[in-house]
């Protein structure tokens, strides 16, 4: 009853599509959850309090978001393939970048990052041949479901991914700023790793968990989205 309830609740609200990111860790995801957030859609992830095979966490959440990315979502995806309000953004990148960038920024090293529950590779340099097959293999299956239902899955490369791809796809109208121009483009968490020990990186960090602990993290989340749409942070 519950779960018919929540759906009810979402066909009322102003969103026709629930969308998904497919896109393993370090591939743009972060950059993807952003410009669906400007487009007003509620997005989760990555989900830490997710458990292996805790199904009554991933239903309670998808009827309670529009917007789902990272882990767990970007492996559970196949539970709501069959769910025609779900929509689905297959994100791409060259795999030797990507290796990189998941190895040097990504969590910690051997067991010790979030997706290890699913991709059940220590994160050792001698695994990098591992990872580049799990990379293989996940992108496979992902296309051969694209592949089925076309008109539900898009494939991008975030480099080259614009909003009149994104809008298009989602039936949306182009996101614009309070002066009535198109939104630029975020680009998320680029050099973050970089600057992550700095002195800067720190006090905005501890000035962000005061503020949100005063408004609450959602409130803060639709401030930044409404300071980086506007173009007066990036």
């Amino acid at each position: 009853m519950q779960s018919l309830i929540n759906k009810l609740i979402w066909t009322l609200s102003k969103k026709t599509h629930k969308v998904i990111v497919l896109g393993l860790p370090k591939t743009g995801t972060s950059t993807l959850a952003v410009m669906l957030r400007m487009l007003n859609y509620k997005v989760t992830g990555p989900d830490d309090k997710y458990t292996n095979g805790d199904t009554v966490f991933l239903d309670e959440r998808f009827e309670s978001y529009d917007g789902f990315q990272d882990f767990p979502w970007c492996f559970e995806w196949k539970r709501f393939l069959d769910d025609e309000r779900t929509k689905f953004i297959i994100l791409k990148r060259d795999r030797s970048s990507w290796w990189t960038s998941f190895y040097n920024s990504y969590g910690r090293k051997d067991k010790r990052y979030l997706s290890y529950p699913f991709m059940k590779i220590d994160k050792k340099l001698e695994n990098e041949p591992k990872f580049l097959d799990f990379f293989e293999s996940y992108y496979s299956e992902v296309e051969q479901q694209a592949n089925r239902f076309p008109e539900r899955f898009l494939s991008v490369n975030i480099s080259e991914f614009e909003w009149e791809d994104l809008c298009m796809f989602l039936d949306e109208k182009l996101p614009k700023t309070i002066w009535g121009h198109v939104v630029k483009k975020p680009h998320v968490n680029k050099q973050k790793h970089k600057t992550a020990q700095t002195r800067s990186y720190k006090i905005s960090n501890q000035l962000k968990k005061k503020i949100s602990g005063l408004i609450g993290k959602e409130n803060w989340r639709q401030l930044i989205i409404f300071l980086r749409k506007n173009g007066i942070i990036n």
